[in-house]
């Protein structure tokens, strides 16, 4: 790619998530000259894992989702024939109940098991039940649609009508899906139920605010769940050694603090140490809040955008609880399944809750999700022991921000992260018995350690809100928010569409590494 004297590379991406890993795996595969700087010691956001003592803990996603996205992109990048996957199996819990989820099938059997607990709402569940089952049906045969983002187009065109004959019925349920984007689930359960027990409940299924067709097909995501042996880093290492592989260049331990501007246009950086590089095209990675209200002179951006940026809503973060047991992964009671979503019980928990409440006991009865990757990866723990990661959804705000003080970590923050641990260790001692008496290596994490390791606001794992009215980049900006009102300056990854997640980090990637080569082609 022809580079101008004045540029050191030809697009600078600050922050190594996962979609700023494929943006710049697609870009140094075209022979652009492309730099990464990432301020941790290695690649991959919310892809990442640690070692404690022996143990492999990841640290955020605790899997990988398809979505008919990752693994086009992991065979083009090479990635299958360096890593191995195991597909992560997913069952639903509660102190009377047990559900393995491998179907669409399971999904009604999971809504019609509330009737036993709420017969007087059996109306309502099995309309919840009907539309969770299309919806679920709708997203696999979406995923399984040719998709020219990924393949030739002519290739996807060709294999359309095929698609189309097998999926017919789902593909019906196209209206309904879209009118149910354009309400939020909770309001689409009060449709529903009355109970507020019931109500409660539902609502602990998805993000909160999330549109009531994402709330309802939240599960498939759980389906479609895949582990790399090894751990979730492996992901990025790889794409990571993709990128230098193609001329690319890796800058750890780097922070941006700067954009540089020239006239108009972004065309720099500058890191925490004083360096600048300079770049015809810079992509940020990172938290929207940061690279458009602190990285810019405060001039450059539209102040209606600052406004939107501040008001804007960002997604839940998580309390995870990483756990080292001596407990062999074949004598953990989930059935062979490494993801077990458990309910405490049948009456749920307001999200506001956990902003507005100072009480560590709302996480007594809080659902937590219990990963234990070692059950299909032995590597991860030392021989005959296992590794436990407990998460369950959490905000910065509970207890006046985890008693945090200027943004440092006080005695009392210590002590709620105690006393929210040893609450979901109970809840969890439910299912795997005698627990803490195994427990060899204990380490948990707040929003504010996720905010401090990833640098998204709030510790989001999501960017944005999945509520379509307080997001940044939701409705038709979803298809517009890689693209901010600064020229030269793009934005992937989940702050730059909402709802946000894993397969925006991929989707953003694709479109904005396919505009910048061209405009590199073009001579900008």
């Amino acid at each position: 790619m022809t580079n101008q004297k004045k540029f050191d590379y030809d697009a600078i991406i600050i922050g190594s998530g996962i979609g700023g890993l494929i943006t710049g795996a697609y870009l140094a595969e075209q022979g652009v000259k492309v730099l990464i700087c990432e301020h941790h010691k290695q690649p991959g956001g919310n892809f990442t894992s640690f070692k404690r003592k022996g143990y492999t803990f990841d640290g955020g996603i605790q899997g990988c989702e398809d979505g008919g996205v990752f693994f086009h992109l992991f065979r083009r990048f090479g990635l299958l024939d360096r890593l191995e996957f195991k597909k992560s199996h997913f069952a639903i819990a509660s102190p009377d109940f047990y559900l393995r989820v491998d179907s669409v099938a399971d999904v009604g059997t999971f809504y019609r098991k509330l009737k036993n607990i709420y017969p007087h709402e059996s109306d309502g569940i099995e309309q919840i039940t009907r539309d969770a089952q299309a919806c679920c049906d709708f997203m696999f045969s979406f995923q399984k649609m040719p998709n020219a983002m990924y393949t030739p187009w002519k290739e996807a065109l060709a294999g359309f009508p095929g698609w189309y004959r097998e999926h017919s019925a789902a593909v019906k349920y196209v209206p309904e899906f879209f009118q149910k984007l354009t309400i939020i689930m909770e309001d689409y359960f009060k449709q529903h139920v009355s109970d507020p027990d019931l109500y409660r409940f539902l609502c602990q299924m998805s993000y909160s605010g999330s549109p009531a067709s994402f709330g309802l097909l939240f599960l498939t995501f759980l389906m479609d769940y895949y582990h790399p042996m090894g751990g979730v880093q492996v992901i990025p290492d790889a794409l990571a050694d993709y990128i230098t592989e193609h001329g690319g260049e890796m800058k750890y331990r780097t922070l941006v603090e700067e954009i540089i501007m020239e006239g108009d246009k972004a065309q720099g950086i500058r890191t925490e140490a004083g360096d600048i590089y300079r770049a015809p095209f810079i992509i940020s990675n990172g938290d929207a809040r940061r690279t458009y209200l602190k990285m810019l002179p405060q001039d450059v951006v539209p102040e209606s955008y600052k406004q939107e940026l501040r008001q804007s809503t960002v997604s839940e973060s998580f309390f995870t609880l990483f756990l080292g047991v001596d407990i062999p992964p074949e004598e953990i009671p989930t059935r062979g399944c490494s993801h077990l979503l458990f309910f405490p019980d049948y009456r749920g928990v307001d999200s506001e809750a956990y902003k507005s409440s100072d009480d560590p006991d709302v996480y007594a009865r809080a659902p937590i999700d219990i990963n234990v990757n070692s059950v299909h990866d032995p590597s991860l723990a030392p021989e005959g022991k296992s590794t436990v990661v407990i998460q369950t959804g959490a905000f910065a705000e509970f207890a006046d921000n985890w008693g945090t003080k200027d943004g440092k970590r006080t005695k009392k923050y210590k002590a709620l992260k105690e006393k929210v641990a040893d609450r979901l260790i109970a809840t969890a001692e439910n299912v795997i018995h005698g627990l803490s008496e195994k427990i060899e290596v204990k380490v948990s994490g707040t929003p504010y350690t996720f905010e401090r390791y990833t640098l998204n606001s709030g510790g989001a794992s999501a960017g944005w809100t999945f509520h379509p009215q307080k997001a940044m980049n939701s409705g038709l900006k979803f298809l517009t928010g890689f693209n901010p009102p600064v020229k030269n300056l793009f934005q992937v990854g989940h702050w730059a569409m909402s709802p946000g997640g894993a397969p925006s980090g991929a989707i953003t990637g694709r479109i904005v590494s396919e505009i910048v080569k061209r405009r590199l082609e073009w001579g900008f």
